[in-house]
């Protein structure tokens, strides 16, 4: 929590605290410790949550027979069981989502003791068009999700109308038409659903998958904000750990210009789950050292934190707006904006700064900040 917090990084979402069965054992009794012990640390450290909530207990997944033996591991098996099927008793679910919303909205009645920042945003489970092996999220059909969905939403509302609902992130990682034709029916009959559009681009460069995603709500009607939970970017599939910061840079950038809203990678530090892909996408190796992806995320952070817009001019041509200056983000080849002109402050990836003029600039691929040393420009 220490060194992210020092990245300037201020979202936080966990697979883990919010699972109905940790929260409500056994029917009608609530256990809150070990989720107030994640809401006090991370606010202790100025975060604001994303409450992903997992809508499963075994006590009502019971309901639905014994789960097949002799089947391989799943994730995080030990923290939501085996079976993922949507709760059988949907009542009792919407009783437990609401009694966990009012634990965190901060409008003092029956308020978690010590509750600094309210939660605002709630996640209706995560990817649930994953059906299948190790990743495996979720167990039934749309419309068995959209029941979640719907009864998530309902509850959040109904404990908090100010609270925000975001689907169940879409796991871009998958087949785009697969991924599409699970979320199709979900959009024709429950878009009322939620307030912000959710996807993951695990392995992939978002800029790619977010002007799909807007054509694919639109051909539903559907506007609204777009939030990128989950990010990761695998180094084994670039040619080097400086590319891999490169492409990094780039994604965030692209994203944000694409119209993305919040964008959250998934990877801080190295660790092992015995899932090959898992060892690779992360900022800090099991080495302890730092790779330029770090840095990039850092850098990204300082200059570019409070923008206010972000515009594609061209390609490998972005302009921020933050505060009030123009920060534009550069690569590749050709020539740069033709509004840059005098002396300018150039920053890399890795967060060197160097004043010159800006005729002097040779762009390359690896990404560079550029701004005006004019204090009225």
């Amino acid at each position: 929590m220490d060194g992210i917090s020092k990245l300037g990084i201020r979202w936080a979402r966990s697979h883990k605290h919010f699972v109905w069965g940790l929260l409500e054992p056994e029917r009608g009794e609530y256990d809150w410790r070990t989720t107030d012990g994640f809401v006090h640390n991370h606010q202790d450290y100025n975060f604001a949550v994303i409450a992903l909530i997992q809508p499963f207990a075994e006590w009502d997944q019971a309901n639905w027979g014994p789960v097949p033996a002799g089947t391989s591991p799943i994730v995080f098996e030990s923290e939501l069981g085996r079976s993922r099927r949507k709760p059988y008793d949907m009542d009792a679910y919407r009783r437990f989502v609401s009694a966990l919303v009012e634990r965190y909205d901060g409008d003092g009645v029956d308020d978690m003791p010590g509750l600094k920042y309210p939660i605002k945003h709630w996640e209706a489970c995560n990817e649930p068009s994953l059906q299948t092996g190790f990743w495996i999220s979720f167990e039934g059909s749309s419309e068995d999700y959209l029941e979640v969905l719907k009864a998530t939403y309902e509850a959040v509302k109904e404990a908090d109308p100010e609270a925000k609902v975001l689907q169940g992130g879409m796991a871009a990682g998958q087949q785009m038409d697969t991924l599409f034709s699970f979320w199709e029916p979900i959009l024709e009959k429950g878009s009322q659903y939620f307030d912000i559009a959710n996807i993951h681009t695990v392995g992939t460069h978002a800029e790619l998958l977010i002007p799909e995603l807007r054509e694919f709500l639109s051909k539903y009607g559907v506007d609204k904000p777009i939030w990128v939970t989950e990010a990761e970017y695998y180094v084994a599939r670039y040619a080097s750990l400086e590319e891999h910061g490169q492409a990094f840079v780039k994604s965030y950038v692209s994203t944000f210009a694409c119209g993305v809203d919040n964008f959250l990678y998934s990877c801080f530090r190295t660790f092992r789950t015995g899932e090959e892909d898992l060892g690779d996408a992360y900022l800090i190796d099991e080495g302890d050292e730092k790779r330029p992806a770090y840095y990039g995320l850092k850098t990204l952070t300082e200059k570019l934190d409070k923008f206010t817009s972000a515009e594609k001019l061209a390609e490998g041509r972005y302009r921020f707006m933050v505060e009030g200056k123009a920060i534009y983000v550069l690569w590749g080849s050709g020539e740069i904006p033709e509004e840059i002109t005098a002396e300018v402050l150039v920053t890399d990836i890795y967060g060197k700064e160097t004043r010159t003029d800006s005729s002097a600039i040779k762009l390359t691929q690896s990404p560079i900040f550029v701004e005006s040393t004019h204090i009225n420009d």
